[in-house]
């Protein structure tokens, strides 16, 4: 498994170089039949004009994959609860309120006048 793992890093690293090694492995039938200008022998393209449209593929592909990972796609499910009312009696039992006879009388000016003085020069 961790073999799988290095040989598939390895060639996402190498991937780049694809479009290189086609061209060098199929010269010979690139420069004859799929070179652009195989009329024009003074131009000395030798399918270079082919390399150069299969990089533009492979660069296009990447940056098309490199957008789709970045966006991310978030899908909006339904969320449904069904809530069976009960019936159920609820009994309070009565409570005696308390009354304090003492409220302290604090309010925000004594307070401050407290906590806040001028400095002393």
């Amino acid at each position: 498994m961790k073999n799988l793992v290095i040989i598939f890093a390895f060639l996402m690293v190498l991937r780049p170089a694809f479009p290189f090694l086609e061209y060098a492995l199929d010269y010979e039938y690139i420069s004859t039949v799929l070179c652009e200008n195989k009329d024009k022998p003074q131009l000395n393209c030798n399918g270079k004009c082919y390399l150069m449209q299969a990089l533009a593929d492979a660069s296009e592909k990447e940056s098309t994959q490199k957008k789709k990972s970045t966006m991310s796609s978030i899908e909006l499910l339904p969320f449904i609860i069904e809530v069976n009312e009960l019936s159920i009696p609820i009994v309070f039992a009565e409570e005696t309120q308390v009354t304090f006879s003492f409220y302290p009388n604090l309010s925000a000016r004594e307070t401050a006048t407290g906590l806040f003085r001028p400095p002393i020069v």
